[in-house]
C-alpha cells in the first residue's frame, strides 16, 4: 500500500515520463520512415534515377507491349518483366553513353536520316513498313508517315510516340555496333603471340598413364569432419564470393483444395443446372446467369473441342443436351444449339470508332458522342458507298485499318472478337453494318466469305472446380495458427517436416517467382527487407489463392559466402577431396617401394595402364577427360621419368612422359592470327557486363516493386 501511496503522490511526474517516451517513440520512428522515403530507384555511374522518371519509361513500355501483342492488359508476370527490361535498358543506355561521350562516338542527322529512309534503312524499319500481305518493304509509306508526322489528323500522338521510340532504338543500334567495331579493330595479334599459340596448339606430349578414379572409393568411407569443410573453403574461398546479397528462404504452401462438402454443393448445383438447361428458351441468358463463363455465340469447326468431345458435338442432333463432364479443369455442361454450313474465310473493312474506356487509350470521347459519330458515318456509307475508303482512312481509330483504308483482309471464322464475327458471318456480301465491341463501334463493310464448311453453335455452362469460402477460410486458419505457434526457425522447421516445406536457397533481391510459386514478389521484399531478421517467420502471404508461411533461414550478403551457408553444395566436393587424400597416400605407398607403373596398376584392380598424346591448348586426356592440372604437370615433366600421384578432377594419375613430339614447322601464322582475334572479338560481348561492375550501380528497386 506504501508503495500505491508514493505512486499517487508523483502521478503528474509518472505521466510526465510516459508522455515524454511516447513523444521520443513517435519522433524516432518518424526519423526511421522519413530516412527510408526517396524518390530516387536507383543511381547508375552517379547518376540518380527518380521513380517519376522510371515509371515514365516503365508506361512507355508497356504500351508499346501492349500494342504488339494486342493485348488490351497485361498480367502480372509481364509488367515484373517490363520493369526488369526497363531497368536494364536505362543502366545499359547510361553506363554506355558515357562511353559513346568519352570516345566521341556518336549519330548525326544525316546518318540517322539515312537509317530511316535512305536506300539500305535499318532492318527495323523494313519489320515496321514491311506489307504483311506482300511481305515486300514499302519505301513510300516511310515517306508518306514521315510527312504527316505532325499531323494530328493523319497520325495519332501513340503513333508518333511510337516511331520516336523507334528511332531512338535505331540510334542506339548504331552507336552501339560503332562502339564495338572500335574495340574490335583494335586487337592486335603480334606473330611472336600467334607463334606460341601455334607451337601450343600443336605440340603433342606422348605419355603412358594410369588413373585412379574416385568413385572406386564408396562416399561412406570418405568420412569428412567440420575441418575438412574448413579446409576447403578457405583454399577455394574465392569461388564463393557473392556480388549481390542473396536470402536462403524455407516456405510451406497451404493451397485450399475441394472439401467433400465443396464437391457434393458442386455436384448438385451442376445437376440443378443440367435439369433447367434441358428445357430453357433462353439460353443466352441462362449460360450467363449460370456458368462461371459468358455466352459464346460463335460458330466452331472441327477441332475446337478435345477430341472426344468434338466427336460427340458433330454427331449430336440439335438441341441435345449432355451429361455433365470434366474439362478443362471444369464440370461442363454442352448442348448443341445448331448447325450449319457457314464459311471458314471471310473478309471485311472497318472504320473503328472508339470511345473513352476502351482498350483504345486514346480515346476520349463520351460513349454517346461515339455512338452519335457512328451512326452519321454509318448514314453517309449506305448512302454512299464510295465513301467507305476515305473515311476508313482518315476517321478510323484502328490505326493499322487506317493506313489500308479499312480493309482487314481475310480472316478466320472466329478470328475477330465475336460481335464483329457474328455480324460479319450474318451479313452478305456488300452489306455496311454498325455493331458495338470492347474497342467501340465498328462501321463494317462485308467484302466477302468463302471455303464453306460445317459448324456448330454450342452453350456451354461451365462450374469451376474450386474449394468454397468455408473451405478457404479454414486453409487461412491453419496457416495463420501455423505461423503463429512456429514463431522461430527452429519450431518452423520441426513443425513444417510433415508439410509441403519447399526451399529457395539462393534468392536474388530482384526476383519473381520461387519454386512453386509464378509471383512471389511479395515474399521477396519480406525477406530482403532491412527489419526481417534472420531465423525471422513470416505471417501469412496470399500469393494467387495459395497461402504461404516464409522463414528466413540465411541471410547473405555481398562478399563471400559464408561456409554455413554453403556445405550443402560442397558437400560432394568434400567428399571428393578425402577420396583423394586416401588415394594420395596408398599411391604414394606403393611408388615408395618402386617407381613403376605396372606396380601401380597391380596395386589397384580395374586400372590399367593407356597411352595417349595430349595438347597443351586442349587439356584433353583421351579416356580420362578434360585435367588442366594433369595437363600442365605432363608439359613440365621430365622425361621417361614416373611422376604422380598428381590429383585431378576425376582421380589421382601416374604418368611417363615418352616424347615431346614438336610442331611442324612454319612461318605462316595468318590462320593462327585470325583465329586469336576472332576469339579476343567473340568476349566483347561481355563488356557491357565489366562496365556495368565499374558503374557502381546502387538499386533501390526493392523498395518501390
Amino acid at each position: 500500500m506504501a508503495i500505491i501511496g508514493e505512486i499517487r503522490k508523483h502521478y503528474w511526474l509518472l505521466v510526465a515520463i510516459i508522455g515524454v517516451a511516447l513523444l521520443l517513440f513517435v519522433l524516432s520512428d518518424f526519423q526511421r520512415k522519413k530516412g527510408k522515403q526517396t524518390n530516387t530507384i536507383g543511381i547508375i555511374g552517379g547518376e540518380k534515377i527518380a521513380i517519376t522518371e522510371f515509371n515514365k519509361r516503365v508506361d512507355e513500355n508497356s504500351e508499346m507491349q501492349k500494342a504488339n501483342s494486342g493485348k488490351g492488359n497485361l498480367t502480372s508476370e509481364e509488367n515484373y518483366q517490363i520493369r526488369q527490361q526497363t531497368w536494364q535498358q536505362m543502366v545499359n543506355e547510361i553506363v554506355m553513353n558515357k562511353q559513346y561521350n568519352m570516345l566521341g562516338v556518336s549519330v548525326s542527322v544525316e546518318e540517322l536520316d539515312d537509317l530511316i529512309r535512305g536506300k539500305n534503312p535499318h532492318q527495323y524499319i523494313k519489320q515496321s513498313f514491311t506489307d504483311p500481305k506482300t511481305g515486300q518493304f514499302d519505301a513510300k509509306s516511310v515517306n508518306n508517315f514521315l510527312q504527316n508526322l505532325d499531323n494530328t489528323e493523319m497520325v495519332k500522338p501513340e503513333m508518333k510516340q511510337r516511331y520516336l521510340m523507334l528511332e531512338k532504338a535505331i540510334k542506339n543500334d548504331r552507336l552501339s555496333t560503332k562502339y564495338t567495331s572500335l574495340i574490335t579493330k583494335g586487337f592486335y595479334v603480334p606473330t611472336a603471340f600467334a607463334k606460341r599459340n601455334y607451337n601450343e596448339s600443336n605440340e603433342m606430349a606422348q605419355i603412358r598413364i594410369t588413373g585412379i578414379p574416385y568413385h572406386t572409393i564408396s562416399d561412406s568411407l570418405a568420412k569428412i569432419t567440420d575441418a575438412d569443410y574448413e579446409k576447403y573453403y578457405n583454399e577455394n574461398k574465392y569461388k564463393f564470393k557473392q556480388d549481390k546479397p542473396v536470402r536462403e528462404l524455407e516456405y510451406v504452401l497451404f493451397e485450399p483444395k475441394m472439401s467433400k462438402e465443396d464437391i457434393a454443393l458442386l455436384k448438385s448445383n451442376i445437376q440443378k443446372a443440367y435439369d433447367e438447361f434441358l428445357v430453357t428458351t433462353d439460353i443466352a441468358n441462362f449460360v450467363n446467369s449460370t456458368s462461371d463463363n459468358r455466352y459464346d455465340s460463335t460458330w466452331h469447326k472441327r477441332g475446337t473441342f478435345a477430341p472426344n468431345i468434338d466427336s460427340m458435338l458433330f454427331s449430336a442432333p440439335v438441341g441435345q443436351v449432355f451429361q455433365p463432364m470434366e474439362d478443362n479443369g471444369m464440370y461442363r455442361i454442352f448442348k448443341l444449339v445448331d448447325r450449319e454450313a457457314t464459311p471458314d474465310s471471310l473478309r471485311a473493312s472497318h472504320i473503328l470508332i472508339s470511345y473513352a474506356g476502351t482498350p483504345v487509350n486514346t480515346a476520349t470521347r463520351t460513349r454517346e458522342e461515339a455512338e452519335k459519330l457512328a451512326d452519321s458515318i454509318l448514314t453517309v456509307v449506305q448512302k454512299n458507298p464510295a465513301a467507305f475508303q476515305v473515311l476508313a482512312s482518315t476517321r478510323n481509330d484502328d490505326e493499322v485499318a487506317k493506313s489500308k483504308m479499312g480493309d482487314l483482309g481475310w480472316f478466320a471464322d472466329g478470328a475477330m472478337v465475336p460481335e464483329f464475327n457474328e455480324a460479319v458471318m450474318k451479313g452478305s456480301v456488300g452489306d455496311i453494318k454498325k455493331v458495338e465491341t470492347q474497342f467501340g463501334y465498328h462501321i463494317i463493310k462485308i467484302v466477302g466469305k468463302k471455303d464453306p464448311s460445317t459448324k456448330i453453335k454450342v452453350a456451354i455452362i461451365d462450374f469451376a472446380m474450386e474449394p468454397g469460402t468455408a473451405t478457404i477460410e479454414a486453409k487461412y486458419n491453419e496457416a495463420s495458427n501455423f505461423a503463429s505457434t512456429n514463431n522461430s526457425l527452429e519450431k518452423f522447421e520441426k513443425a513444417a517436416k510433415n508439410l509441403d516445406m519447399r526451399t529457395a536457397p539462393k534468392l536474388s533481391e530482384n526476383d519473381n517467382t520461387i519454386p512453386g510459386l509464378k509471383a512471389a514478389r511479395e515474399i521477396v521484399r519480406w525477406a530482403f527487407n532491412s527489419e526481417t531478421d534472420q531465423g525471422a517467420v513470416s505471417n501469412v502471404f496470399d500469393i494467387e489463392g495459395t497461402y504461404v508461411v516464409a522463414a528466413l533461414k540465411n541471410k547473405i550478403e555481398k562478399g563471400f559466402m559464408p561456409l554455413d551457408a554453403l556445405k550443402n553444395d560442397i558437400k560432394p566436393l568434400v567428399i571428393r577431396e578425402k577420396k583423394a587424400e586416401m588415394l594420395l597416400v596408398k599411391v604414394n605407398e606403393q611408388l615408395a617401394k618402386t617407381k613403376d607403373l605396372n606396380a601401380v596398376v597391380q596395386a589397384f584392380p580395374g586400372t590399367k595402364i593407356d597411352t595417349a598424346d595430349v595438347s597443351f591448348t586442349s587439356a584433353n586426356i583421351p579416356g580420362y577427360g578434360h585435367e588442366a592440372k594433369l595437363t600442365g604437370d605432363i608439359f613440365a615433366a621430365k622425361k621417361g621419368v614416373v611422376t604422380g600421384p598428381v590429383q585431378g578432377e576425376q582421380g589421382v594419375y601416374v604418368f611417363i612422359l615418352d616424347n615431346i613430339k614438336e610442331a611442324p614447322a612454319t612461318t605462316d601464322f595468318a590462320n593462327q592470327k585470325r583465329q586469336m582475334e576472332m576469339y579476343f572479338q567473340g568476349r566483347t560481348g561481355m563488356l557491357s557486363n565489366i562496365l556495368e561492375d565499374k558503374a557502381d550501380i546502387k538499386d533501390h528497386r526493392l523498395m518501390f516493386y
